[in-house]
């Protein structure tokens, strides 16, 4: 979608925006799912709007893409189960489903007819399963709460959703993703292009709202207290949760005014470790001290293995270089004899000699990808993808015959490969 304005424009419709979202006051005649002990029936509007967020998600997934994993999904699955208060289960209501979605940004969102989507970017920073419960509990009480519902039922916020945040947040994002990219910056637009420009561009505004804006300080609030809650009464570590904000503030800063913007659903990060600390020093704090609470499981990095592995191929090419070797080399302590994770860190380090502008420094990183792409070829020798890459390693540093091999390899074992015509190319290349 082609939008105008200038830069004054843009600046004065997100002030308005994150103004209003501050001060919208939701309104308070829409009772938590089980409240009173009673049994949940979801008014009119209600159910359109559920409606509205299947037809939303259905356009939002052809467009992201989804990190299929039904083990992953199963274990999100089984924390929700875990957190849920037995009152609002006995009450009905939404069912939990989880998906995963492709994206190395920090940030999670739940629909209003229960769907909860977590970013593999916010997936590969968490270090134990009760910082992964302190997020699903968070979401998970947007939906027990009835946040969509109070939103769009204030009059100010509805104005909000169906109006300038459609329009002004489209401005803004395009804005600013054409500055980073034009400025020579092309991260700062990769990292949003994908689920931010597909929300955006396609004018989703239950996931817009859910995603990018949030909810408006009073209830992003009541969704962080009653997740503690959970979290705590689920046997969780609740000292766990200020961690998991303190994490995300430590990384805001080196991601850039875009990585920030999207991760609007969640602001005021100091505001929520303030307020989780003092919760741990005060209501909480029997808990807290209790030896048996739950703060890592085997599962956790079991399922998160591939999830970071995944991820780190997603800040390489975003060009985060020493971000995605973090995470390669958490995957390898786990599983030292992965293929794939040898594969994406040899391209890291074919990126990074293409990058560099110091002839040894180059040399040295040419040589760490060749034995990245062999110790993967020797790991699993029916992986095609080290051979394309050696292939092109050899081609470049004019080594025809390793590289023919290489590619011949790679055709053998890929013959229906989308570049298969290209590498037939390079072949006939090397046999003048």
């Amino acid at each position: 979608m082609k939008t105008s304005g200038g830069p004054l424009y843009r600046l004065v419709a997100w002030v308005l925006i994150v103004s209003l979202l501050a001060t919208a006051c939701a309104t308070r005649n829409v009772p938590p799912i089980g409240a009173g002990g009673q049994p949940f029936r979801p008014e009119s509007d209600e159910r359109a709007m559920w409606a509205k967020a299947e037809k939303e998600e259905e356009a939002l997934l052809k467009k992201a893409k989804v990190h299929s994993d039904p083990l992953l999904e199963e274990y999100l699955g089984q924390i929700g189960d875990r957190l849920m208060p037995e009152h609002v289960r006995t009450a009905g209501g939404p069912g939990l489903k989880f998906g995963v979605i492709s994206d190395p940004t920090l940030n999670a969102f739940a629909m209003p007819n229960g769907k909860i989507y977590v970013h593999t970017g916010l997936l590969s920073r968490l270090d134990n399963e009760a910082q992964l419960a302190t997020i699903i509990g968070h979401e998970m009480t947007h939906v027990t709460h009835r946040h969509a519902l109070r939103f769009q039922r204030d009059a100010q916020t509805k104005q909000i959703l169906y109006t300038i945040a459609a329009i002004g947040l489209s401005i803004g994002v395009a804005a600013a993703a054409g500055s980073r990219a034009k400025s020579g910056d092309p991260v700062g637009a990769a990292v949003i292009s994908q689920t931010a420009n597909a929300v955006l561009g396609l004018g989703l505004q239950l996931a817009a709202i859910a995603s990018i804006t949030g909810y408006g300080r009073d209830l992003e609030r009541e969704a962080d207290g009653q997740g503690m809650d959970m979290l705590v009464k689920a046997g969780y570590d609740p000292k766990q949760a200020p961690k998991v904000f303190e994490l995300l503030k430590s990384e805001a800063g080196d991601r850039g005014a875009l990585e920030t913007f999207f991760f609007g659903t969640h602001p005021r990060l100091q505001e929520r470790i303030d307020s989780t600390k003092e919760l741990i020093a005060t209501r909480y704090a029997s808990a807290a001290a209790r030896p048996d609470v739950t703060k890592d499981t085997e599962d956790f990095a079991m399922r998160m293995r591939t999830v970071v592995r995944e991820n780190a191929a997603l800040d390489i090419k975003a060009g985060r270089y020493e971000l995605a070797q973090r995470q390669l080399d958490r995957v390898l302590a786990l599983t030292p004899r992965d293929p794939v994770a040898n594969v994406y860190y040899g391209d890291l380090h074919r990126l990074q000699a293409q990058r560099s502008r110091n002839l040894n420094d180059r040399a040295v990183q040419t040589r760490e990808a060749l034995a990245r792409y062999e110790r993967a070829a020797e790991l699993d020798p029916k992986l095609p993808d080290p051979f394309r890459q050696m292939g092109l390693l050899y081609y470049q540093q004019k080594e025809p015959e390793r590289a023919k091999v290489a590619f011949e390899k790679y055709l053998a074992l890929k013959p229906d490969a989308p570049d298969a015509r290209r590498i037939k190319e390079y072949i006939l290349e090397l046999d003048r």
